[in-house]
């Protein structure tokens, strides 16, 4: 049976990320909608006057966007919940929206995707003894490596995120995670040391102050005592992925590791740079072994 996916968004900002990252996995296709909540309608309309109905849909204030997607396969329905789950920041959130899907017993004319293109070849690695290692799927490096995620709730206080670090001394990347176990944000070990150490040690950050920007980030971090507070945004990869990608979104984001999540962006696994090049240099070694012999 087919469903009908229904996504209102109060922030119309982050349509263009949902309609791309929907094209991505393969939603068939999206119907928008101008829309506007009736709540929000009525007190607008209250202050303005009637006179100005017309114009209501041009109004920013109450204006919402309406998606509309008929998905037939389960599991693409799940991977589109979850996707826009991402990119809102969760619809359990005020003012964020709202998400239903409705069982559709008969269609007709629903579009078919046409084929993905091919991927571009990228060019041979410099190193040809380690080229082996760049189409190499995550899951492969993963089952290598076995290193557990440290893995902790939205409200987790800063001291207890230490705690569940440590228990992971490899781990130096911290997953943030919603009540359903959805990615939501990294702490990096870096950044948890001197959220921490400034509350210890106060007088050296403001040592540092010498102008306004400086006098923000301090006042910022006067606030930062859950995960939540000190998270940066969710950098991932998946087990499909290749060893290439894990390591350019380690090097784009500066982070010493990456979570691994499945299609649900539920954390199922940890990558480390570290060992990750230690592994490169295993493959390097094996490959020079088996020219001597």
């Amino acid at each position: 049976m087919s469903n009908l996916l229904l996504v209102i968004l109060n922030d119309t900002s982050v349509l263009p990320d949902l309609l791309g990252v929907w094209r991505k996995i393969g939603v068939p296709g999206t119907t928008i909608l101008q829309s506007a909540g009736g709540h929000a309608s009525r007190n607008w309309l209250s202050r303005v006057g009637l006179g100005a109905i017309n114009k209501m849909f041009e109004t920013k204030e109450i204006e919402t966007r309406t998606l509309m997607a008929i998905i037939e396969d389960e599991d693409l329905l799940a991977q589109a919940i979850a996707e826009a789950e991402r990119i809102v920041g969760g619809f359990d959130r005020p003012n964020s929206g709202v998400m239903m899907v409705v069982p559709v017993s008969q269609t007709i004319g629903v579009y078919k995707a046409a084929p993905k293109p091919p991927q571009e070849v990228s060019p041979p690695a410099l190193r040809s003894d380690w080229s082996i290692l760049r189409d190499t799927p995550v899951e492969s490096v993963d089952s290598l490596l076995g290193l557990e995620p440290t893995i902790v709730s939205a409200e987790t206080q800063l001291e207890d995120v230490a705690q569940a670090m440590l228990a992971h001394p490899k781990v130096h990347v911290a997953s943030v995670v919603a009540e359903d176990g959805r990615l939501i944000g990294l702490i990096k070990l870096g950044e948890l040391a001197d959220d921490m150490f400034f509350h210890i040690l106060p007088e050296e950050f403001l040592s540092e102050i010498t102008d306004l920007e400086k006098l923000m980030n301090y006042a910022d971090k006067t606030r930062m005592l859950t995960a939540q507070d000190a998270m940066m945004p969710p950098v991932w990869i998946k087990r499909s992925e290749t060893v290439t990608e894990a390591f350019r979104r380690m090097h784009d984001n500066k982070l010493p590791g990456l979570p691994l999540v499945d299609d649900l962006y539920q954390v199922i696994g940890y990558i480390n740079l570290l060992e990750l090049l230690s592994l490169c240099i295993q493959v390097k070694n094996g490959s020079d072994h088996k020219e001597t012999i």
